[in-house]
């Protein structure tokens, strides 16, 4: 079960980096995105202590640039959404990746969870609901509701099934090459892509000197995330890796109330509690 304990891993330090995110909600959003890659791009070279440099097939370069692209897009998104939002509200909605995964991995890898995995999936769901209760007033949709009237959560959800097609993308390309390669490929090319779109963000000097410890927690936490996930790949299919994964979510709940003193954080680490339940009901199928 090496592969479980090392998703597990990869959503702390995932939580690690969305809370450094937030830390560093002064700075543009592009210029936030830049640094997350451009910081994490050296500590990715750790990777090929173990790996070495394979030769690799135009199939490689494809899988690579349209995950890139779509990845890049959802962490726009993302990015906006840790801005304005909780933490304890917002990352949990990434818990939702698992079930559009049911589609997309079957359709672009062909894999597929057993009917305790689709269990799990409904537990999932259920913690979502519980997650919302705050916001009930009357009507049992009202949590849902709230998806569409909050443009960060919508956001959020929106970033859960972009993550369902990069997942799937992310182990094509790991098994076109090797962990280390894909991931670290992977950075340079956004690294550079993001710093010649957007250069003039960097006129932020300021910032980014005052904000430097925040940054760099960020890239390393990033990196680390990268290549955990990257290796865990190789030994169970996406849709139990990812779930795992979502244990950020319990993560990422505890750090928003002991950083940014979130309230209502009973509802949320209970509703993350359930989530995690179906995630685990997903790894035991």
């Amino acid at each position: 079960m090496m592969w479980a304990a090392l998703s597990v891993l990869s959503g702390a330090f995932d939580a690690v980096a969305f809370a450094s995110m937030k830390k560093l909600s002064k700075l543009n959003t592009r210029l936030i995105l830049i640094l997350r890659h451009s910081v994490a791009l050296p500590f990715l070279l750790l990777g090929f202590v173990f790996y070495e440099i394979p030769k690799v097939s135009a199939d490689f370069y494809i899988v690579t640039f349209v995950n890139l692209a779509v990845f890049l897009f959802a962490m726009y998104l993302l990015v906006k959404s840790l801005k304005t939002s909780d933490l304890s509200m917002s990352i949990p909605m990434l818990n939702l990746t698992p079930t559009f995964l049911l589609i997309t991995s079957y359709i672009m890898i062909g894999e597929a969870p057993s009917l305790q995995g689709l269990i799990g999936i409904i537990v999932t769901i259920i913690g979502a609901y519980v997650l919302n209760l705050r916001y009930v007033r009357g009507s049992f949709f009202d949590p849902f509701k709230m998806i569409f009237r909050k443009k960060e959560i919508f956001y959020m959800v929106i970033v859960a099934f972009l993550f369902s097609i990069t997942s799937n993308l992310f182990k094509m390309g790991v098994q076109l090459s090797n962990p280390a390669f894909f991931v670290f490929v992977s950075y340079l090319f956004s690294s550079v892509i993001l710093s010649l779109l957007f250069f003039r963000e960097f006129k932020q000097k300021e910032l980014i000197f005052k904000n430097a410890k925040w940054i760099l927690v960020m890239g390393i936490s990033t990196a680390l995330m990268e290549m955990l996930i990257a290796v865990a790949v190789n030994f169970a299919i996406i849709p139990y890796i990812i779930t795992l994964k979502r244990t950020s979510v319990i993560f990422s709940v505890v750090l928003g109330f002991f950083l940014f003193k979130e309230k209502n954080f009973r509802h949320a680490i209970a509703g993350s509690a359930i989530m995690f339940s179906g995630a685990a009901l997903i790894i035991l199928s």
